[in-house]
């Protein structure tokens, strides 16, 4: 008598739908990033804090910085939000150049020491940022 009943409970019971939804749930999250993809945004967050840096306090233009930039943008090719990343890095060096004037003006030589040493720790890391790696 009740044959198609028990067809319907195994078909609609609470279980099989659970899984189907935990299915589906589990198609619809993003892929995971790979540690590459990681490392290769953080550096281009990095650089981008850097590049404000440089520009603010040692001397270089906007066109340097545009041209290096692009430079990272080709070597960074994993970085799949080298933009977005750039700009966190960049507002990041808004604090920096603050705490950087802050010093100029309470300490001027101490300021000028750090600049030097900063500007040139700077342009040792932009340079090695540029050089294309070997996969692991």
């Amino acid at each position: 008598m009740y044959k198609n009943r028990s067809c319907y409970h195994v078909l609609f019971s609470p279980a099989p739908m659970a899984m189907l939804l935990l299915a589906l749930l589990l198609l619809a999250q993003p892929r995971p990033a790979s540690a590459s993809e990681d490392s290769a945004n953080a550096n281009a967050e990095a650089a981008g804090q850097r590049a404000h840096f440089a520009r603010e306090f040692c001397g270089k233009s906007a066109h340097d910085e545009a041209e290096y930039k692009e430079k990272l943008r080709k070597v960074l090719t994993e970085a799949d939000q080298f933009d977005t990343r750039w700009q966190a890095g960049w507002r990041r060096g808004d604090s920096d150049a603050i705490q950087m004037r802050s010093l100029q003006l309470s300490s001027p030589s101490e300021f000028a020491a750090r600049i030097k040493s900063n500007c040139d720790r700077i342009r040792w890391q932009a340079e090695n940022s540029l050089r294309a790696r070997q996969p692991k």
